[in-house]
């Protein structure tokens, strides 16, 4: 059982001085941002201003007097951006709003008024490597810890996080932070933990709506574990509360946005278009490669394309034209419908090919990294992600398979988990992002037992191997007369 005052001294000394480091490699960051948003970041931005400014949970729509010639009124476009915003988690924007908020003066003055998110940025992924440094202890200790938090603090693309203004810095931080009380509970077999793990998974599906399925599996590991170990009605408890917590912090949000929306919206809407995008075996399952392959078909209906580059047609554009094939429907029930007739147009017509798009887009996820905003990758980083990614998945499959540890698995379930939903829609980066504080301190603990099993063999072997006289004990040679 972890316990606080077990943590050497040297631990704490090693820890302050990972968080020191990887505090400033930050604040530097936070300091010397990117000089241009990112669309997502813009629309992350403008929400959270909304929000700081008026209440209002709405992108930047225009302001001021309706056009004589439009029929639709101030409220009709208000509302129309209400609904536009609701492509997107909610968590960040209100985090960034709450930053607004706790800054001295006035905030935001304008819509270049950011460099207070920058900050939040840098508080949210600085206490990220607070986290790994608790799960890790959590998990094998307090060195483990030292390394995972050490990892997390230097590995680049999250100390790139102040940097950008997206979503990915707060997802990892709120997945670690849930896995981290998750591992508490298995540790402690407290109830309380898995209540605080179910409301923090609820913060990460407020966050990154494409982990929707990992708190159901982790309580799914939770029910089996639990209940053939200790007995069915503790692994039915523990399970149940992870999933009710979970499900307090996400249905006041369900419920405004479901009213909105005038439907049923779980977290976001939007998910119809990145699962067409990921399912269109013409366009590979990404977004430049379904442009590419749509080009002829977005030049008729929109001439002024004629001469521009592909990668810089506006993919809106593209996905408009796809969900204008189905009349009546909004647009993303639309690219939903055009999403499911690609599955049985190519998962079951091309199976072969469809899966080896699938395999492409899962490795294309692992093996590069999040650029946090720079525009080229960069071999050297590269070469350091995949490495880190190997050893790490190497260590959770020691835990999973040597130590058949339930939190190190519920770690490896839930990567395999988000892996799996990316190769059925849309593949990036950045999407491992949020996953790679949990992959590093889990593979730090997979690693650390594996090293101090080799270390008790090797001593095990010591022991019995037979001392060997000493110089002094050995018997006088005698010469023959």
């Amino acid at each position: 059982m972890p316990r606080l005052r077990s943590i050497p001294r040297n631990a704490w000394l090693a820890f302050l001085v990972v968080l020191l480091v990887g505090g400033g490699i930050r604040a530097q960051q936070a300091l010397d941002p990117q000089p241009k948003l990112s669309p997502d970041a813009q629309s992350y931005t403008g929400i959270a201003q909304n929000i700081a400014k008026r209440g209002e949970y709405t992108g930047r729509t225009r302001r001021g007097p309706v056009p004589k010639e439009s029929e639709r009124t101030g409220a009709e476009i208000r509302r129309d951006g209400e609904v536009k915003a609701l492509h997107w988690p909610p968590a960040t924007p209100h985090v960034f709003a709450l930053a607004y908020a706790l800054a001295p003066g006035e905030h935001p003055a304008s819509r270049q008024d950011v460099e207070t998110l920058h900050w939040a940025q840098w508080g949210i992924s600085t206490l990220t490597i607070v986290m790994a440094f608790a799960l890790g202890w959590a998990l094998t200790g307090a060195w483990t810890g030292v390394a995972g938090a050490a990892i997390v603090a230097l590995y680049p693309p999250l100390a790139w996080g102040p940097s950008s203004l997206l979503s990915e810095p707060l997802g990892a931080f709120f997945v670690v932070s849930a896995f981290t009380a998750l591992a508490f509970a298995w540790r402690l077999r407290s109830r309380p933990w898995w209540a605080t793990a179910g409301a923090l998974f609820g913060a990460v599906l407020l966050t990154r709506t494409d982990l929707l399925f990992v708190p159901l599996f982790c309580a799914l590991i939770g029910l089996v574990v639990l209940g053939n170990t200790e007995g069915w009605k503790r692994g039915i408890q523990s399970a149940a509360l992870l999933l009710a917590f979970c499900a307090i912090v996400v249905l006041p949000w369900t419920i405004y946005a479901t009213g909105k929306a005038e439907k049923l919206v779980p977290v976001t809407t939007g998910g119809g278009s990145a699962l067409f995008v990921g399912t269109f075996l013409p366009g590979n399952g990404s977004t430049f490669d379904m442009k590419f392959a749509l080009k002829d078909e977005i030049v008729r209906r929109h001439p002024i394309y004629a001469d521009r580059h592909y990668t810089r047609i506006p993919a809106s554009v593209v996905l408009d034209d796809v969900a204008a094939r189905y009349p009546g429907l909004e647009r993303d029930a639309a690219l939903s419908k055009a999403a499911k007739e690609n599955l049985r147009e190519y998962a079951l017509g091309d199976p072969l090919s469809f899966g080896q798009m699938m395999a492409f887009k899962a490795a294309k996820m692992w093996t590069r990294y999040a650029r946090g905003g720079f525009d080229k990758t960069q071999t050297q980083w590269t070469v350091l992600h995949i490495l880190i990614v190997v050893l790490a998945g190497l260590g959770i499959v020691w835990g999973v398979v040597r130590r058949r540890d339930p939190a190190v698995a519920s770690i490896g379930l839930g990567i395999l988990i988000a892996t799996g939903v990316h190769t059925l829609a849309v593949a990036h980066g950045r999407y491992n992002l949020p996953l790679m504080p949990i992959l590093i301190v889990g593979g730090c603990a997979g690693w650390t037992w594996a090293i101090r099993e080799w270390r008790d063999s090797r001593r095990a072997r010591s022991a019995d191997r037979p001392a060997e006289p000493a110089a002094d004990a050995r018997p006088l040679e005698t010469s023959a007369a």
